[in-house]
């Protein structure tokens, strides 16, 4: 984290430098995969929550105020005093996906942010405001991605990049899985590729179980940078199309899986190829069971009748260690298991399920690409 923070001081100098108000507000966008190790420090340097005025958008499954709720979050506002910066200092955020930011930035999209009207009158994550819908347009001024800018859609007009931290990433399956303990470059091609694979695939078990159940694809949209990383890491190549599934749920249970729709959401210009813009949700989906699921094509016609599935997903690390305390079964890559906890496997190569985490911005004069606040070296983040 002390080299996030590092850069939030970095963006904050150059904010102060090209506003001429006391008052500062710093607008970011991004890898959701690093939403909480981003709202972390951004607490930190405001001097802890009880220094903060907070909102933040309800996630599924959880519209309370809590810490949780707020580090997991895709819209926050955040108001306190940052040290050594005069004024208020307000920092904005929508999470939307590495490429998605990285587009957006570049291009100088609008966005929807949570706007200062919408924070409570009291500091702390308790007495945060919980909103569902975001009530200010802006343009983001940086991005967080955990990918280069030249694996995503939008490779020009070059932006600034600094290498900040890693962001570590696991393989899931969802709750009730059993059998399935390990993911292999091999098994997520065939899987991404098609959609789903038979279960005896991962298990080695040739019952008839086994040999009847099968194994769903879950991911994100093409805005994500997990997605790019997850595609890269596996060799199966960064711009070619998924087949991956949109899941309904009644209370905590998957009920159909339809194969995604064309058309619907980000990156849909291919049937299959659409996803989710969240891990959050996501990783909530891992945390329910899907013994009785009905399976539908693209066009929404059912395929024969409900049958117990397992899903699989690669989320990052913080969503993943939710999705397992929710129930989810944590899978090994590649025959190594990586909580979180152990980082030592990332820092000796054993574990190769990770991406650089980097801050790209719009090109400014005068550069600050080797400002030694940016150039601290890269740290690994849970």
């Amino acid at each position: 984290m002390k080299s996030v923070i590092h850069l939030f001081t970095a963006i904050l100098a150059l904010s102060v430098v090209q506003q001429a108000s006391a008052d500062l507000t710093i607008r970011l966008t991004g890898s959701t995969a690093f939403r909480p190790g981003t709202h972390k420090a951004i607490i930190a340097m405001m001097g802890g929550e009880a220094n903060c005025r907070i909102a933040h958008g309800a996630i599924v499954g959880s519209t309370t105020a809590t810490q949780g709720s707020f580090e997991s979050a895709d819209y926050t506002i955040i108001r306190g005093t940052a040290a050594s910066i005069p004024g208020t200092t307000t920092v904005q955020c929508t999470w939307t996906g590495s490429a998605t930011g990285i587009k957006d930035v570049a291009q100088g999209n609008n966005l929807g942010f949570l706007a200062a009207s919408q924070l409570p009158a009291n500091t702390g994550y308790a007495n945060a405001a919980v909103s569902q819908a975001t009530s200010e347009t802006a343009q983001a001024d940086f991005a967080f991605s955990d990918v280069f800018q030249a694996s995503t859609p939008t490779p020009t007009p070059a932006l600034e990049d600094n290498q900040l931290a890693i962001i570590p990433f696991s393989w899931v399956a969802n709750e009730g899985t059993t059998g399935i303990t390990n993911m292999t470059q091999q098994l997520a091609r065939a899987l991404y590729s098609n959609g789903s694979q038979p279960k005896k695939l991962f298990t080695g078990d040739d019952t008839a179980l086994d040999a009847e159940q099968l194994v769903l694809a879950i991911g994100r949209d093409n805005g994500s940078g997990t997605r790019i990383t997850q595609l890269a890491e596996t060799q199966y190549g960064v711009f070619n199309t998924v087949q991956q599934w949109k899941l309904t749920n009644v209370s905590t249970a998957v009920t159909v899986a339809q194969v995604w729709p064309l058309n619907d959401g980000v990156g849909a210009f291919a049937t299959g190829n659409g996803g989710y813009s969240s891990g959050s949700t996501i990783r909530n989906f891992m945390g329910w069971t899907s013994a009785s699921v009905q399976l539908k094509n693209a066009a929404g016609v059912n395929s024969g009748s409900p049958q117990p599935v397992s899903l699989v997903a690669w989320l990052g690390i913080t969503d993943s260690i939710t999705a397992v305390t929710n129930g989810a079964v944590r899978l090994s890559y590649e025959g190594v298991t990586y909580d979180g906890t152990n980082t030592k496997l990332i820092y000796e190569g054993l574990y190769t399920g990770w991406g650089y985490l980097q801050c790209t911005r719009r090109p400014v004069c005068p550069p600050t690409r080797n400002s030694s606040a940016l150039t601290s070296p890269p740290s690994s983040t849970t």
